[in-house]
């Protein structure tokens, strides 16, 4: 891609004519590197804004008024705060407030320049816009959390947004006040903005217009640098507290009213033109492309890749962040860029069809009766086509009840739909300082939490709190819920963990009250997506578990808690499944039961596609990794889809290891024996029993005692294939009695004293770079830090010309060469020395890593000069 901005070298003209000439000179690139993120077919996009003096939205409306002109609209507290001119190619806001995968190159995590807009014009002050006295807009209602201006909307006091219509170059806001219904929209161009209601019949109406020192008069309102003049009777401008107020007089038939503001002298309003409706469709013209077959395959599975439409008429960027089924060969798929895409679905490819636009920053959608509905920043929107023309022109509010913070990390994450119609979220509890992560408490109720909103949009409920990063899943059998969660600060490694009403999962404190049913360990995964309950799927061998998804590294796992809920205990089995994607989503396909998963990089992941859709399915081999997975009170049982080879299954095919974690302020944890020391301690195992169908296998461990970690190493094989080393991951607090008839097996006679404690790692292993390149992969290592001195795509500096530069840091202090133990400290204790311009964002590797592993990372880092 390349690295100039194309707007800087356009002559003038307006915005959208320079969007247009923009997208046109990207033509030769493809859509996913150069689509401007404010797309000219869309007159409102969703965005959280700091509009200076008029305060911090963080659900703010970003609404096209004319060809350089914009308005934003809080939507919580239903006011216009900012008229925007653009000019010099500047965007119409800035950006900051948004993720850095919404900027300008959303991969650039180090060196990054913030988005800059131009200041525009301050209207109405950071108050409530509506209200039927003087008192309803003197004071903002709602609760402060914190700092943070992210504070919900004004439905307690009878005050809701409603949504918008898209109609033509122009969205007409819908709220109401106490039942009285408003619709609002703008025209603006360099002599003024005429702000344009529709009032339903009702009672009086006060709208808060401005802040400053206005003089009224008869023709209007003016001060130094805004004046306001009305087209109608009923409506009189009046001063209070510093506040201009229009009040609209109480009628029996509709009040169409209009407002203009100038920078300079009274402007009539002029006439109220008719409202605008739904035109015809904006994006008519689908986009075809192929399904790759078979792109992946290994031992009982298949993965196709489903191809993006990158040439698109509209020069999209396609990010997938999730889809949704509404017939077998139908489905939407929902993009960051806050576009929503129907897929119709053929044998061979698949025509992608646009029909939403504008949400901001989406990662999940579902259906409720038919009907779309996606989490969004701005809340839970509903998509409406209202003159059937096939694309979305009502973009209803369904519910923005949820408190969204203002931080750039405060991603609305995940999302169901029950078989009663409520809808369960959760949001990020990760809080932002100057773009860095500060480990403290969300002090926002709803940050890091998972909430049950009900049918009808008006009330919500917290289920579980203080989580770092909560995607989840709700089984629609049982209706249990499970999380995954994310390591970093507070969270020691991820993990898998049951959810149950009043769950507090302690992030920002050293307090928690509900733990994992289940540990993962960070080499495996260090960022779990959202997880599915498997049920009905192709790969019935995995009926009834837990599918985890990772985004850290695009694998898949299979987690198996224990029996009873909430679970204490459980297992994680790697699948071996490398889907190459940094999966954030998937959904079982409602006809073949084929798995199909969605994911983009929002953040560092070492899986080496940007952004992708996959469909996954079993193929006519066998699978060759555990499809369950138990602890009991003596040992463990691994359970296959296929008979074993009885040769393979004996004592010497197993090795045990455990370890600890602890939880702390730190990002993450090493790995800690029991005696506190780094590293872990072997486990001792005895024999190795076959179940009488040959598919299960009990593992003797005298002892076993509760641990945070329990790693199974073993090289069975089922009959006919190669004996081939995986892991299964166990947590263990009170394990049952074995009841070995349900398990398949004869009860056996135990005996510990042939318990042995069996290791396959090489002795007096000699570092080398080699060595060091192989592990600096296989643990991701290069997912954050480049080898080719980039900063695009990695949150951590660079290890080309690392060794010998001079290092400066975040905290201050002396400059430092980077040296052996430079690196080694920055492996082992990553948070005691942070280089300049960049944050935490990684794990201990204390007690993972062995002595010659450290040192031929080392080696490596050396030799990239």
């Amino acid at each position: 891609m390349r690295s100039e901005n194309p707007l800087l070298t356009l002559p003038p003209m307006g915005l959208v004519s320079r969007l247009l000439v923009l997208a046109a000179a990207s033509a030769i690139l493809p859509a996913s590197a150069a689509a401007p993120f404010f797309d000219p077919t869309m007159p409102v996009y969703g965005c959280p804004v700091d509009a200076g003096p008029a305060g911090v939205m963080a659900q703010g409306l970003l609404l096209q008024a004319g060809d350089d002109e914009w308005v934003v609209f809080d939507q919580d507290l239903l006011r216009p705060a900012l008229w925007i001119h653009t000019a010099n190619g500047k965007p119409p806001v800035s950006l900051i407030l948004m993720s850095q995968a919404s900027w300008e190159k959303p991969t650039q995590k180090g060196g990054v320049k913030v988005p800059v807009a131009e200041p525009g014009v301050a209207l109405a002050p950071a108050l409530p816009g509506i209200g039927s006295s003087p008192e309803d807009l003197l004071k903002d209602p709602r609760p402060q959390h914190g700092s943070d201006a992210g504070r919900g909307g004004l439905e307690e006091s009878g005050r809701r947004f409603g949504g918008y219509l898209v109609a033509g170059k122009s969205g007409v806001l819908q709220y109401e006040c106490k039942g009285t219904q408003v619709r609002e929209w703008y025209e603006a161009d360099r002599k003024g903005l005429r702000r344009h209601f529709a009032v339903a019949p009702g009672e009086e109406l006060l709208f808060l217009i401005a802040a400053g020192d206005f003089q009224v008069s008869a023709s209007g309102a003016t001060s130094p640098k805004l004046s306001v003049a009305s087209n109608h009777p009923g409506l009189k401008l009046e001063m209070r507290d510093g506040k201009l107020f229009a009040r609209l007089a109480a009628a029996k038939q509709e009040r169409r009213v209009s407002l203009s503001y100038v920078e300079d002298k009274v402007s009539a309003a002029g006439k109220t033109p008719a409202t605008p409706v739904a035109t015809a469709a904006r994006w008519p013209q689908g986009s075809d492309a192929k399904i790759q077959e078979a792109a992946k395959s290994g031992p009982g599975w298949l993965m196709d890749r489903i191809g993006l439409p990158d040439n698109n008429p509209f020069k999209r960027r396609v990010r997938p962040a999730d889809i949704v089924f509404l017939t077998p060969d139908k489905a939407a798929v929902v993009t960051f860029e806050g576009d929503v895409w129907r897929l119709n679905i053929a044998a061979g490819r698949v025509r992608w069809t646009r029909i939403a636009a504008g949400l901001c920053e989406p990662l999940s959608i579902e259906q409720v009766g038919g009907v779309l509905q996606v989490f969004t920043r701005n809340g839970i929107i509903r998509l409406r086509d209202t003159n059937n023309d096939g694309e979305t022109d009502f973009y209803e509010n369904y519910s923005s009840l949820v408190h969204q913070s203002s931080g750039m990390r405060a991603y609305p994450l995940d999302m169901e739909v029950d078989e009663t119609g409520r809808t369960w979220c959760s949001t990020g509890g990760i809080v932002t300082d100057d773009k860095s992560l500060t480990g403290k408490a969300n002090p926002n109720p709803h940050g890091g939490a998972i909430m049950s909103i009900s049918p009808d949009g008006k009330k919500i409920e917290v289920v579980a709190a203080h989580a770092r990063e909560p995607f989840f899943a709700r089984d629609p059998e049982s209706g249990h819920i499970t999380m995954s969660e994310q390591q970093g600060h507070w969270v020691p490694s991820s993990g898998s963990f049951p959810v149950i009403p009043g769950a507090d999962f302690g992030y920002g404190s050293p307090d928690v009250k509900n733990l994992p049913a289940v540990w993962v360990p960070h080499d495996q995964d260090s960022s779990s997506s959202s997880p599915m309950w498997v049920r009905g799927s192709a790969f019935k061998g995995w009926e009834g578990g837990i599918l985890d998804l990772s985004y850290g590294s695009g694998k898949l796992f299979l987690v198996r808690p224990e029996a009873k809920w909430p679970a204490t205990q459980g297992a994680v089995i790697p699948l071996e499944i490398d889907t190459g994607l940094p999966v954030l989503h998937g959904r079982t396909q409602p006809g073949d039961g084929s798995l199909w998963l969605a994911g983009f990089r929002i953040y560092d992941s070492r899986a080496p596609e940007l952004e992708g859709l996959a469909r996954l399915r079993p193929a006519k081999d066998g699978l060759d990794t555990p499809i369950d997975a138990k602890v009991v009170g003596s040992g463990v049982v691994l359970q296959f889809d296929a008979p074993l080879d009885p040769a393979t299954v004996k004592p010497e095919a197993v090795e045990a290891k455990e370890w600890q974690y602890k939880r702390s302020s730190s990002y993450g944890s090493p790995r800690l024996k029991r005696d506190g020391s780094t590293g872990a301690d072997p486990v001792a195992t005895g024999s190795t029993i076959l179940s009488k169908d040959r598919k299960s296998v009990f593992i003797h461990i005298p002892g076993l005692k509760p641990t945070m970690q329990l790693e199974i190493s073993h090289k069975f094989a089922t009959a006919g294939a190669k004996a081939t080393p995986h892991s299964v991951y166990f947590t263990v607090s009170s394990p049952p009695a074995p009841d070995w008839a349900a398990m398949g097996f004869d009860a056996p006679q135990l005996d510990g004293s042939t318990a042995a404690v069996h290791s396959s790692a090489p002795a007096d292993s000699k570092p080398s770079p080699d060595w060091g390149k192989d592990l600096v992969t296989r643990y991701g290592c290069i997912a954050c830090h480049s080898i080719d001195g980039t900063k695009e795509g990695h949150s951590g500096p660079t290890w080309k010309g690392l060794y010998g530069s001079e290092r400066r840091f975040s905290q201050g202090g002396k400059p430092r060469v980077a040296d052996d133990a430079y690196l080694l400290e920055s492996m082992l204790e990553p948070g005691k020395a942070i280089v300049e311009g960049y944050s935490l964002g990684m794990g201990s590797y204390s007690g993972i890593l062995s002595e010659p592993e450290l040192q031929s990372i080392v080696l490596y880092i050396r030799s990239l000069k």
